[in-house]
């Protein structure tokens, strides 16, 4: 019975706990003894081929534990920041007021500190430019000048003296009308009206204190200029049309 038996060489190399990938295992039926030796080896070799595995779910469980969401590290950077700001804006800080409630009460009260101080200023401010006393201007100031109409608007058919008064009229409507010189007006004249030029003199009265006027506000160049704006922003169509190229004026 033994010589049916039959038995071939099995090949087995160990190193410790390293199995070489080169090994070739043949089993034969019957040959128990080896069966059970390749088993245990694989039983010694398993523990190794679960460590990673067994390592990375001892890892998620530690990461679980301390309560740190997974997901959140592998979200960009300014995700994180504005989770982060978002919930430290809802943490309560006083009065079981959260932080960003607090901060909008701020924001309000400040504006409407702003509003109140702005309406309060336009209301009692005063001007103290628009106080003044008329009674109080005793110095006269005189300016002489004369103008040309224009030819096609004017006829000589027409009363001198309605014309001279019409012109008057204009004249006194431009300088009081005027927010520099309104205050310091007093009167205007047509002197003579020949063929289509006119004469005119203005008079403005100053306070006694009027070294600054008559350099400034009541200048030459400052009134002549309002009369001057006056008629190049008239239309040309207009009745007794002065042509503005045509406007002489001096101090006298």
């Amino acid at each position: 019975m033994s010589d049916a038996l039959e038995l071939k060489p099995i090949q087995v190399v160990c190193d410790n706990n390293n199995v070489s990938s080169d090994q070739t295992i043949e089993v034969i039926p019957g040959n128990g003894t080896c069966s059970d030796h390749l088993r245990s080896e694989r039983n010694e070799v398993s523990p190794l081929l679960v460590t990673p595995q067994v390592t990375e779910n001892n890892r998620e469980q530690h990461l679980h534990g301390d309560g740190v969401d997974i997901d959140s590290l592998t979200q960009p950077k300014w995700q994180r920041e504005l989770r982060r700001v978002k919930r430290e804006l809802n943490e309560v800080v006083v009065w079981k007021l959260k932080l960003w409630t607090l901060l909008l009460l701020i924001f309000i009260a400040i504006a409407l500190i702003i509003g109140i101080s702005i309406i309060v200023c336009a209301v009692v401010h005063d001007d103290e430019d628009e106080k003044y006393d008329k009674s109080s201007f005793v110095v006269a100031r005189f300016f002489r000048g004369n103008f040309t109409l224009d030819a096609n608007n004017f006829t000589s058919d027409s009363q001198d003296e309605e014309t001279m008064i019409e012109l008057e009229q204009q004249l006194m409507e431009v300088y009081s009308s005027s927010p520099a010189l309104e205050r310091y007006f007093n009167s205007v004249t047509i002197n003579n009206l020949q063929d289509t030029t006119a004469q005119f003199k203005l008079q403005f009265m100053m306070p006694l204190e009027h070294e600054e006027l008559i350099h400034y506000t009541l200048s030459l160049k400052m009134v002549k200029n309002v009369l001057l704006q006056h008629l190049y922003d008239r239309d040309a169509g207009d009745p007794f049309h002065i042509i503005p190229t045509s406007l002489h004026m001096e101090v006298g």
